[in-house]
């Protein structure tokens, strides 16, 4: 019995603690706005995809409570980027002895035709898939090639 009255207690102090020094549980928490991510141009890569984003730059004891989720999420960018859309391309390449012409075409004959998921951007990007060198790239919206 002894023991059980020691827990409640120990919660009890640890409430009346949090409470006299402003951590109530129910206080309001403020959410701080996100800074804008810079975007360059750049081929699309794992880390491009707007989920994660956040996880890139901790440091300390988050870095390593973040590591794990940053890991999973990279991984599914690197499974798009690196192994779904050159396997389609090189398909596509096969049966039609080219890469697609346009933009238009590779989203509709290679990502569509394979029900590809491609990763959602940061606001203010955009991709553009480069019809010489046969890759997906990411653009600032103002700077991408028409």
């Amino acid at each position: 019995m002894q023991k059980k009255s020691s827990t409640r207690t120990g919660w009890l102090g640890c409430a009346i603690v949090a409470t006299s020094l402003g951590c109530s549980p129910t206080a309001p928490t403020a959410n701080a706005p996100a800074a804008p991510a810079t975007i360059t141009a750049q081929k699309a890569v794992a880390g491009v995809g707007k989920r994660g984003q956040s996880l890139n730059d901790n440091t300390g004891i988050a870095q390593a409570i973040s590591a794990g989720p940053a890991t999973l999420l990279n991984f599914e960018q690197k499974a798009v980027f690196d192994i779904q859309i050159p396997k389609a391309l090189q398909l596509f390449q096969a049966t039609e002895g080219r890469f697609p012409k346009s933009h238009e075409e590779f989203m509709q004959k290679i990502v569509e035709a394979n029900r590809l998921a491609l990763p959602e951007l940061p606001a203010g990007a955009v991709y553009v898939f480069n019809t010489e060198q046969g890759e997906l790239w990411v653009y600032p919206e103002a700077e991408a090639p028409k």
